[in-house]
């Protein structure tokens, strides 16, 4: 099969690989689409852990082409969208029922061969039927559902309004999420004009620049948000962000900023508002629900699928990535 294969950092090559076989417990997917993530960006530039060489990818769909002999759940010319994370089972987070947390996690694209590819190998308790969607819509399952595992610790309300910090495809989801869930204004921030506008017709009531909302908080907020997420990654958006929580709120870090990134906050202020922080982390159980929210059409992604190539196209890909100028990039192989 055809492949993309990151050798190192900044290292790759699309290439022909020997075609999975199927441990007892595993299928072969002919893959269909798979999203670029921001993690893959940060595998090719050496900036997260991975093994190498490897086929990066982990937001991925396709059809089961090959069994393993002990699969019972699915059979081949089943469409499944696939849950990357593979734990341990052993570690006390997998036994406490946190398996996201697991002291030994492991995840398709990242430490094992993941979706860039014609084809993947993936065990039977990884793979989730998604009939009825179509193949950019599948590939949508993984990051959808890491959306719904921050919002289901953080419990929106049904009336309070809400402040998104970054509109990129993550936060242009959390923006349809958080009215789905009830909430009866979303606020949407971003420096670029055309996410600006994507929030819009997605239902954001205002929108903003970080430097407008920071100018006229006391008039969209006077007494801040009760529900903040911050999804940009950006430590600018952070301060800001924790500056902007009500009395009694929740701010949701989801954004992934760099390791060593430090940010100033009041402690103080933390305290005498009683103000809950929050991280949320990859996904857990989470895909059920949203492959059923995929198939009803409540959350739209397609406008959200700005650019598709083949294998090739990996490099440009990885260029929109950087350059802002894309918002989700999916790899058809």
């Amino acid at each position: 099969m055809r492949a993309v294969v990151v050798e190192g950092r900044q290292s790759w090559k699309v290439t022909e690989t020997p075609d999975p076989k199927p441990e007892d417990s595993e299928v072969v997917i002919a893959v269909k689409a798979c999203g670029v993530c921001g993690t893959d960006l940060h595998i090719f530039d050496g900036d997260f852990p991975a093994n190498f060489p490897l086929i990066p990818g982990h937001e991925f769909a396709g059809e089961v082409v090959e069994v393993g002999k002990s699969v019972k759940s699915v059979k081949v010319g089943d469409f499944v969208a696939v849950h990357p994370n593979v734990p341990c089972g052993l570690c006390d987070f997998c036994k406490e029922g946190n398996e996201h947390l697991c002291e030994n996690l492991r995840a398709y694209g990242v430490h094992t061969h993941g979706g860039f590819a014609q084809f993947a190998a993936v065990k039977e308790t990884n793979v989730h039927k998604a009939d009825g969607l179509t193949p950019t819509q599948a590939a949508w399952a993984e990051p959808l559902s890491c959306c719904l595992h921050g919002l289901n610790k953080v419990s929106v309300k049904s009336g309070e309004r809400a402040l998104v910090l970054g509109c990129g495809p993550i936060g242009l989801l959390f923006v349809q999420l958080l009215l789905i869930h009830g909430a009866s204004e979303v606020i949407a921030v971003d420096i670029s004009e055309h996410r600006l506008e994507m929030a819009k017709k997605f239902g954001a009531s205002v929108v903003l620049s970080p430097e407008e909302l920071d100018r006229n908080s006391s008039e969209v907020a006077p007494q801040g948000f009760p529900l903040v997420v911050e999804a940009s990654g950006s430590t600018k958006a952070v301060e800001l962000g924790l500056k902007l929580v009500r009395p009694g709120g929740r701010f949701l870090q989801f954004g992934v900023c760099p390791v060593e990134a430090i940010v100033n906050f009041s402690p103080f202020r933390i305290y005498r508002r009683e103000i809950a922080i929050v991280g949320s982390f990859s996904l857990g159980n989470e895909m059920p629900q949203a492959i059923a929210l995929l198939c009803s059409g409540r959350v739209q992604v397609e406008p959200l699928t700005t650019h598709r190539f083949g294998l090739e196209g990996f490099g440009e890909a990885l260029k929109l990535m950087r350059s802002g100028e894309s918002l989700k990039v999916q790899i058809v192989p």
